[in-house]
């Protein structure tokens, strides 16, 4: 039964992938290239949220990321998908992880200073995106936890 588990999470991860990396086209997303360079955590975290739109009927659900980005703010490979806790129905849980899906989607490549760029480079991005009331998070440089808006 495990074995099986690891295959449909294999295929589960393979499709954010593919989704991911068809949604992100060679200029990226029009959002992206109007916003001014994101130059430090709190505003790569703020530009995150901001893409970011929870689908109802989806409470208690999370699902956490790994993924590394360039000194230009695009991906450097496919996301991780690290951790998944989805809650209601089949359509909600397939929507609550479209909805991540569709956010990093949205956002990148995040258009960044050349120094901030510097730091992305050397650091693996740990984002989780949690449908519970806030609570207290680790929310230091790459560990990143964006909760739903109340």
């Amino acid at each position: 039964m495990l074995g099986m588990e690891r295959r449909h999470a294999r295929a589960r991860n393979g499709a954010i992938a593919g989704a991911l990396l068809a949604g992100l086209g060679a200029s990226g997303p029009a959002r992206a290239q109007s916003a001014p360079p994101v130059n430090d955590w709190a505003a790569f975290r703020a530009t995150l949220a901001a893409c970011w739109s929870v689908p109802p009927g989806t409470e208690g659900s999370l699902i956490a990321f790994r993924f590394g980005l360039d000194r230009t703010g695009a991906l450097r490979g496919p996301p991780l998908v690290t951790a998944r806790r989805l809650t209601g129905d089949a359509d909600a849980r397939a929507r609550y992880e479209a909805a991540a899906t569709a956010a990093l989607s949205r956002c990148l490549p995040i258009p960044i200073t050349p120094a901030f760029g510097a730091i992305l480079g050397e650091s693996p991005i740990r984002l989780r995106f949690v449908n519970t009331p806030p609570s207290a998070a680790y929310q230091i440089n790459s560990n990143i936890t964006l909760f739903a808006p109340r």
